[in-house]
């Protein structure tokens, strides 16, 4: 059994680019002989190198808080795998106190947040679950794309500070007050599906926003007692070629600026009634009769595909191939033999 889950793992590395890849299994059964084997991501963030990749493996347990302190790229296999029994690579709280660092297909069972000075930080392809932070002096060139983002995301609100930060083709759900801190004019805000969920009227989405233009976004709200894309101090936020809608009874306020299509359905393939929330079946592009179609400021559809991004509903990595099919043609066999297996993989996209 050891080596049949090592070869998974080997099958999957075979498919990296990087000066190394390094895998972190914690599995009962795995064997961490090999050098490039870790049953902790401490140890393995320890033993590599910047440049290098560390391969988290799925696992029915946590890994724990993580801190990335070299430039590496960091992969999970995907937050709602088909396979492994729906295991996912879960973690809790990510910080990063590198630069040039990309993490992805993860589940975040906390937030990931950036520190001081920390620059060239790619965040895509996760399930997010406390939100993310990029809020300590001198975050620039961060990018949060492809994810599944909860609760908040914070900024700084020095003017000086967050710079260059992109936030695009992300769903943004289960938000809290002030959920979106600190937004600023070198911020771009773009090709979002937004839930507006909080139950109080006095939460506002935006806090202290600077000169912010966000474009080709979804404002979707469930609860009565939100029905405006407001914001709490700050300046006045442009919109441009969004779409807002409400699954209650009001009337959404107008959306700022100009190309909006304000209350419209957006008519996505496949959600539950009255429920925009993450699943792993649901399909948010836009169906045949929505409005949003073609009516970003690029031409393209509004929403988490404008650009023609491949979002994917299971978070899984841009890098690597996904596992479809596994079958064992000899479920009992002696000690020291070999599992006879076969797998199939499909080529995963490429943004």
């Amino acid at each position: 059994m050891k080596k049949f889950i090592l070869g998974i793992a080997l099958l999957v590395v075979s498919f990296t680019n990087a000066q190394n890849t390094l895998i972190v299994d914690r599995n009962v059964f795995i064997d961490d002989s090999p050098s490039h084997v870790y049953t902790t991501f401490a140890s393995a963030i320890a033993g590599a190198s910047n440049g290098d990749t560390i391969l988290i493996q799925p696992s029915s347990g946590s890994y724990g808080n993580i801190t990335i302190n070299k430039s590496v790229t960091v992969l999970g296999m995907g937050y709602a795998p088909e396979l492994n029994n729906g295991e996912s690579t879960t973690t809790g709280n990510i910080i990063v106190s590198a630069s040039n660092v990309k993490i992805s297909g993860i589940n975040v069972v906390g937030t990931i947040s950036a520190g001081n000075s920390v620059t060239d930080l790619l965040v895509e392809d996760n399930f997010i679950s406390s939100g993310v932070y990029a809020s300590s002096g001198g975050n620039a060139d961060i990018t949060f794309r492809g994810n599944v983002i909860r609760n908040l995301i914070v900024l700084n609100g020095t003017p000086t500070n967050s710079t260059n930060i992109t936030i695009t083709n992300n769903l943004i759900q289960n938000l809290a007050q002030n959920a979106l801190k600190y937004f600023n004019d070198t911020t771009i805000f773009n090709n979002n599906v937004i839930i507006g969920d909080q139950a109080f009227s006095a939460y506002t989405l935006f806090f202290a926003p600077n000169n912010l233009v966000c474009q080709n976004n979804i404002w979707l709200f469930t609860s009565n007692a939100m029905t405006q894309v407001d914001q709490n101090g700050g300046n006045p936020i442009i919109h441009n070629n969004s779409l807002t809608y409400h699954y209650g009874t009001p009337t959404i306020t107008a959306l700022n600026g100009t190309g909006n299509l304000d209350n419209q359905n957006p008519f996505f393939a496949n959600i539950p009634a009255n429920n925009p929330y993450w699943a792993a079946d649901n399909d948010y592009n836009l169906g045949a009769s929505s409005a949003g179609n073609d009516a970003g400021t690029d031409g393209n559809d509004v929403g988490i595909y404008n650009g023609y991004y491949d979002f994917d509903m299971r978070g899984y990595p841009t890098e690597l191939p996904y596992l479809s099919e596994m079958t064992i043609s000899n479920n009992m066999v002696p000690g020291g033999s070999n599992l006879n297996v076969n797998l199939k993989a499909n080529a995963n996209k490429t943004n």
